[in-house]
């Protein structure tokens, strides 16, 4: 029970990764915050943290809405009184050619995956300041950040990239505040929105060619995110953790071979 009674804000808790870190929390006596865009799939997670006899709440979840950010963690502190981590998982996956992509999409994206670090880390400092045992934000950025530019997710790899550099940024100035940021970067993981997107056949055909020969988990991730918050990470701050099998390290082969070989 590494986290009994600790409070943790999950956005995007409602489905894939987000909901797997929340319930991971839930498992060790957490207190969880959940946002969710949906309220459908936010209602369902609260209901089965509250399952593992832990308690819930569940907050609004559009991370492009400056207004809805700030519901995020005054919902924290009136259901709770605290707020111990913040973890962002939440984002925009919007993908296409830049000459191709509607600058409605790019400004979305922009408002969801850059604006929002902003907004969430000014309104959570200063109840992460007081936490007992250091503050902690975790950033949810992607293996795309920095280390390769796949075409159609130049804009969303990009948007990683800043959020690997702001949270660097964040933990030099929050330091003071006695809180941590770190960034955990995934790579290709089985989520139901990854899946949809690419297919149930593709996403096992790629993990094939990595170095651990497998397609990632929503458990893997959370398990990335638990460490950075706990006690045993309280010297690590300003940090990006990579967790993909390696696969950032090999050249895939072409999409078309590869449906074409099965």
């Amino acid at each position: 029970m590494r986290f009994k009674d600790k409070v943790v804000l999950v956005t995007g808790a409602g489905r894939g990764m987000g909901k797997a870190i929340a319930l991971a929390y839930a498992a060790e006596g957490a207190k969880l915050v959940v946002s969710a865009r949906t309220p459908k799939y936010g209602n369902e997670t609260v209901e089965q943290i509250k399952a593992l006899n832990c308690e819930a709440t569940l907050v609004g979840g559009d991370i492009a809405d400056r207004a809805a950010i700030k519901s995020m963690v005054e919902g924290a502190i009136d259901h709770f009184g605290q707020l111990d981590i913040v973890v962002h998982c939440a984002a925009d996956t919007a993908h296409g050619l830049i000459t191709e992509m509607p600058d409605e999409t790019f400004d979305h994206l922009v408002r969801s995956n850059i604006q929002s670090l902003f907004w969430l880390a000014k309104d959570a400092a200063p109840h992460l300041t007081k936490a007992e045992s250091k503050g902690r934000i975790i950033f949810i950025s992607s293996g795309e950040a920095n280390r390769k530019y796949t075409p159609t997710l130049i804009p969303y790899g990009s948007s990683k990239a800043f959020m690997n550099a702001f949270a660097r940024g964040l933990a030099v100035e929050f330091g003071a505040l006695n809180i941590l940021v770190n960034v955990v970067e995934p790579g290709l993981i089985g989520t139901d929105h990854m899946m949809s997107t690419l297919g149930e056949e593709l996403p096992h055909l790629l993990a094939e060619h990595f170095p651990v020969p497998r397609l990632g988990q929503s458990a893997d991730i959370a398990s990335a995110v638990l460490f950075l918050t706990s006690n045993e990470a309280s010297y690590i701050t300003g940090t990006s953790l990579l967790v993909d099998g390696g696969a950032t390290m090999v050249a895939l082969p072409k999409i078309e071979e590869l449906l074409k070989k099965s």
